[in-house]
């Protein structure tokens, strides 16, 4: 049964069901910003927060990141993967203006099929094949310790959620 999001208030469908809490996280295999394919495999032993939106070139997006960001200078042996359809050109440039050198963007230039895997990707609206603004938080072992569909494209996940199950 598809899960659901919004774009200011207007419905928006997302394909197949998010990963559940306690479930392994699904292999993925996506683009860095050297064009390099990256599978989950190469995060193997530390913990990850999954955090999937429709694309940088948003006061939301961008937002989310730079908060994220932050957050990863409290946390130990966490990957934070910024996960969206972006260019890898454009999330690297969008790192490099914004002062964030650690800053893991990963895009699904190849490897979309991804969003239907996790759950993420959009079936309705103008938006539609992009994927929905989501956190997936997983341990060191790929178990996904928290899950979170935002509800409206314009809101921001639940950081203090993240933080809840990852403590620094």
């Amino acid at each position: 049964m598809p899960n659901a999001t919004a774009l200011l208030d207007d419905p928006i469908l997302v394909e197949d069901e998010l990963p559940a809490v306690g479930q392994p996280l699904p292999y993925f295999q996506l683009v860095n910003r050297e064009l390099e394919d990256v599978a989950l495999d190469a995060f193997a032993g530390q913990r990850k927060i999954l955090h999937f939106f429709p694309g940088i070139d948003t006061p939301t997006s961008a937002n989310s990141v730079r908060i994220l960001e932050r957050m990863a200078l409290d946390l130990t042996n966490t990957a934070i993967l910024h996960i969206s359809p972006d260019l890898p050109f454009t999330m690297a440039r969008f790192c490099a203006m914004e002062s964030l050198p650690q800053c893991m963007t990963l895009s699904t230039l190849r490897g979309r099929d991804m969003l239907k895997n996790y759950g993420v990707l959009m079936m309705t609206s103008k938006l539609a094949g992009l994927p929905a603004r989501a956190i997936i938080v997983a341990d060191e072992n790929d178990r996904v310790l928290h899950v979170e569909l935002v509800k409206d494209l314009v809101m921001e996940p639940d950081y203090e959620a993240v933080l809840a199950v990852l403590p620094a």
